[in-house]
């Protein structure tokens, strides 16, 4: 009998010692997920007002709002930055023709410090000449936590929904691509998820000089015009009870003619050959 209590005895002193490995281990994991930037692990961005190197003002939610996706790479910048940025980068690119004006990449510096001079020719020279490029500490890269060269987000919808986070060769084409994908799908608010009705059309096309536009509008609406290339650049935009734009300063190529209101927005494509 004695044996067998002693036997139960260390048994239960093997579980107690198994049970407290095991709750040191869980504290020391926690521990380093905290000193590390635990706050990775948050699933909505946070909002910024900054001004790109080209001096125009930006406010994240309110483009998020709008539908649009924005895709974050802070960078150095330094050659890593590049190797593993460039794939985001493309994978901007490829939308641009399917959705023109909704994804946009935009290149921070991880401290806002680095001249935007640097930073563009370092974009241009890096084969990202499309990017918004920022130097602005507004634009906080330890709000989506942990560092490493390059760090890219993905964000969308009207929930600011961070759908990527990713650091240096973490980052791939595929996992970018999808994420924006799924960006694009996310709701967007009431006013913007209501169907449009503009019936909008344009003529001639191929065009010319001049794009003769045709649609229907409700009075009370407000409503603008934009022309936008396959890059997603806005190249034109018009106030509205615009019947004719005049598209004689453009380059050849595809382009498209987008109307926004306040509750919608419609885009058709045309072709300028002059």
């Amino acid at each position: 009998m004695k044996c067998i209590t002693t036997y139960t005895t260390v048994a239960n002193t093997k579980e107690n010692n198994k049970f407290i490995l095991m709750k040191k281990t869980l504290m020391i994991i926690l521990a380093i997920l905290t000193t590390l930037g635990f706050a990775y692990a948050q699933t909505t961005a946070t909002n910024f007002t900054a001004n790109d190197c080209n001096g125009t003002s930006h406010n994240l939610f309110d483009e998020l709002d709008n539908g649009d996706v924005i895709v974050i790479a802070w960078v150095m910048p330094c050659l890593s930055c590049a190797t593993y940025g460039l794939p985001a980068y493309s994978a901007v690119q490829t939308f641009a023709t399917s959705h023109p004006g909704r994804v946009h990449f935009y290149m921070a510096d991880d401290n806002g410090t680095t001249a935007c001079a640097t930073i563009n020719n370092w974009a241009i020279s890096e084969n990202m000449p499309l990017s918004t490029t920022f130097s602005s500490s507004d634009i906080k890269m330890n709000d989506y936590g942990t560092y490493g060269m390059p760090k890219v987000v993905v964000l969308g919808g009207s929930d600011h929904h961070i759908y990527y986070n990713n650091n240096d060769n973490k980052i791939t084409f595929p996992g970018v691509q999808t994420a924006i994908n799924d960006a694009l799908l996310a709701p967007l608010g009431i006013e913007q998820m209501w169907e449009s009705n503009f019936q909008l059309s344009s003529y001639p096309n191929p065009v010319n000089n001049i794009l003769n536009v045709s649609y229907t509008k409700d009075q009370s609406e407000t409503i603008t015009f934009s022309i936008i290339d396959v890059l997603g650049k806005i190249v034109i935009k018009e106030k509205e009870l615009t019947t004719s734009i005049d598209v004689s300063s453009l380059n050849n190529g595809n382009y498209f003619l987008k109307v926004t209101s306040e509750t919608s927005s419609e885009s058709i494509p045309f072709v300028v050959n002059h």
